[in-house]
């Protein structure tokens, strides 16, 4: 439920473990979450370190969850700066690799591909050299098919497919249903409203970057091998993947991207954020308490939310409110 923002599944069990029960021990949390106490002091200093928990001093030492619309906020915000700083490492390292291009090791760091075939054949070589994970950033025009061809996804799933695609990428003849077959093949799939690049990462061993957007440049990329710019390239991405919205399979072949909520689900949400129960919301806008929980669901459903929790974070994020 919270691994978009990017907590373990030990991390998530432990939080929620402490905002549903309130503040506990370690040995407390290690018997309401049934893990080992190892597994449990992990996860409690990793939430200490993303600013989600607090101990309180000895003797009581208690383990205190810090309020999910707080602690997420700063978590976003740090998450904003780290992606700044990114941005800013991208720009040296390009300033940095422009500046050596007539060095030998550059030149074995960096390979430039051009033509359509050129690239084409550059994609297919990025998808065979991953070994565990996959990751793209996925928007057009598309310089060698109008699809992505993630061959390795019919490989019995022992390369990982996580792939971030634009509502415009979405917009293409065919394309929806072709990610439609990927999701259910096995990728983990997200939408954007906008990419910062096209972007393909075989583990962290090989990128395939695009020099240009522009249709009349799409026959030149780079090939980036193990470096500091590979580094800030999955940085770059994760930081997407993190914002990005899961997308929603409604049918074999159809996927539904996320949906902006209407004037009503506003005043819903506000009413529901401000702390009101559903019957009070209800009440305040002639809704029965029926119709309130029908229409967060399919709030819940159009974001890809798990619970209320995460779809007041992804309400937030978004700024729907």
């Amino acid at each position: 439920m919270l691994e978009a923002a990017g907590l373990s599944a030990a991390e998530e069990s432990v939080y929620l473990a402490l905002l549903r029960k309130g503040a506990a021990t370690a040995e407390q949390l290690a018997n309401r979450t049934q893990q080992a106490p190892t597994r449990v002091a992990r996860a409690v200093a990793g939430l200490h370190r993303k600013g989600l928990v607090h101990r309180t001093p000895p003797p009581s030492d208690l383990i205190v969850p810090v309020p999910p619309d707080l602690a997420f906020d700063q978590l976003i915000q740090r998450r904003r700066e780290d992606l700044e700083r990114v941005r800013e490492a991208a720009q040296q390292l390009s300033a940095e690799s422009r500046a050596r291009s007539t060095s030998r090791r550059t030149g074995e760091l960096i390979e430039i591909v051009q033509g359509r075939g050129g690239v084409r054949g550059a994609f297919e070589r990025v998808q065979h050299a991953a070994r565990s994970e996959m990751r793209v950033l996925v928007a057009p025009p598309y310089a060698a098919t109008a699809q992505v061809n993630q061959t390795q996804l019919a490989r019995g799933g022992e390369v990982t497919y996580r792939a971030v695609y634009t509502t415009e990428a979405l917009a293409e003849p065919g394309f929806m249903a072709a990610v439609s077959e990927h999701v259910l093949a096995g990728e983990q799939a997200r939408l954007a409203p906008v990419v910062p690049t096209k972007l393909a990462i075989a583990d962290r061993a090989l990128a395939l970057l695009p020099l240009s957007w522009t249709a009349a440049a799409q026959d030149t990329a780079l090939l980036v091998h193990p470096c500091g710019l590979l580094d800030a390239l999955v940085a770059l991405f994760e930081g997407v993947w993190t914002t990005a919205s899961p997308l929603v399979i409604t049918g074999p072949a159809e996927v539904r991207p996320l949906e902006a909520v209407d004037k009503h689900d506003r005043q819903l949400l506000s009413l529901l954020v401000a702390g009101m129960t559903d019957e009070a919301a209800g009440a305040r806008l002639g809704m029965s308490r029926r119709t309130v929980v029908r229409r967060v669901q399919h709030m819940m459903a159009a974001t890809g939310s798990q619970s209320r929790i995460q779809l007041g974070w992804r309400v937030r994020e978004r700024g729907w409110l």
